[in-house]
C-alpha cells in the first residue's frame, strides 16, 4: 500500500506539475493536466503485478532526462532499488538512479551493493557508484571489491574503481593484484593502467612505488598502454581457442579440461 501511493503521488506530481517547468503557457497547463504526459503514465505501471511491465516502466522513465530531476522521482527508484521482490526490476531501479542526484541516491546504491542478495544487482550498483564517482563512494565500492563472495561483482568493482581519481583507490588496486582469482587481479591491474597511463607490471612493488614517487599519478588518466602478451602478465588468456581444442586430442580430456 506504500508503494502504490507513493507512485501515485509521484504520478500526480507530474502531471499537475510537468517535470519542473516553473511558468508554463496556458496550453502547456492544459496538456500537463489533462492529459497524461509518458512519464506519469509509465510510473503508474511501476506499480504493476508484472515484474516485466515494472522493470520496461522505470527503464522509459530513467530515459526522461527532466524526470530525474524529480525528487519524487529519486525517491520511487530508491524505494523500488531497496524492496522490489524481482531482481530485474530492482537491477532497472539501480541502473537508473545512475544519472540522478541527491544523498539518498548515494545511500541507496552503497546499501544495494552491500547487501543485495542478488550479483548482478550488487554489480549495477557499484557501476552505478563508478558513472557518478562521488567521493564517498569510493570505500564502498573498495569493500565490495574486498569482501563480496561473488567474481563477477568483485571484477565490477574493480573496473567502477578506475573512475575515482584517488590514490586511495589507486593503492586498494594494487593490493588487489596479489588477489588469488586471477580475473580479479587482471582487471584490477588493467583499472590501474587506464588511471595511470603507465606500462608497468603486475607487481604491487612496481605499482607502489609509482605512487609514492609521482607528484601527478593521474596525469595520463584514459591513456591506457597496450596490454603486453605473455603468460606472465596475461596467465588466464594466454591459450587461443584452436589451441585449446588441439589439446583436446592430445591429451586426456579431464587432464586438459583442467589447464
Amino acid at each position: 500500500m506504500t508503494r502504490r501511493l507513493a507512485i501515485v503521488m509521484t504520478a500526480g506530481a507530474l502531471l499537475v506539475g510537468g517535470c519542473g517547468g516553473k511558468n508554463p503557457s496556458l496550453d502547456e497547463w492544459i496538456k500537463s493536466t489533462l492529459l497524461p504526459t509518458p512519464t506519469s503514465a509509465k510510473i503508474v505501471l511501476v506499480a504493476s503485478h508484472l515484474p516485466d511491465e515494472r522493470r520496461e516502466a522505470l527503464q522509459a522513465i530513467a530515459k526522461d532526462r527532466k524526470a530525474l530531476k524529480e525528487e519524487s522521482v529519486v525517491k520511487l527508484f530508491c524505494h523500488v532499488a531497496r524492496t522490489d521482490k524481482d531482481a530485474l526490476v530492482r537491477g532497472a531501479a539501480v541502473r537508473g538512479l545512475a544519472g540522478m542526484e541527491g544523498q539518498n541516491v548515494l545511500e541507496t546504491l552503497t546499501h544495494v551493493a552491500a547487501n543485495d542478495a542478488v550479483p548482478h544487482v550488487r554489480a549495477d550498483a557499484v557501476r552505478a557508484l563508478g558513472a557518478r564517482v562521488p567521493p564517498e563512494g569510493m570505500a564502498a565500492v573498495g569493500g565490495v571489491l574486498n569482501d563480496d563472495s561473488d567474481v563477477d561483482v568483485r571484477i565490477a568493482a574493480a573496473e567502477a574503481l578506475r573512475h575515482f581519481r584517488q590514490k586511495e583507490a589507486a593503492e586498494t588496486l594494487v593490493a588487489t593484484l596479489s588477489d588469488r582469482n586471477l580475473t580479479v587481479a587482471q582487471k584490477a591491474w588493467e583499472s590501474l593502467r587506464y588511471m595511470t597511463g603507465q606500462d608497468l607490471p603486475r607487481d604491487g612493488q612496481a605499482w607502489t612505488a609509482y605512487l609514492a614517487s609521482a607528484d601527478q599519478p593521474f596525469a595520463r588518466y584514459g591513456k591506457a598502454p597496450p596490454l603486453p602478451k605473455g603468460e606472465s602478465q596475461r596467465p588466464h588468456l594466454t591459450k587461443g581457442l584452436g589451441e585449446f581444442f588441439r589439446g583436446l586430442f592430445k591429451k586426456d580430456p579431464l587432464e586438459a579440461e583442467l589447464e
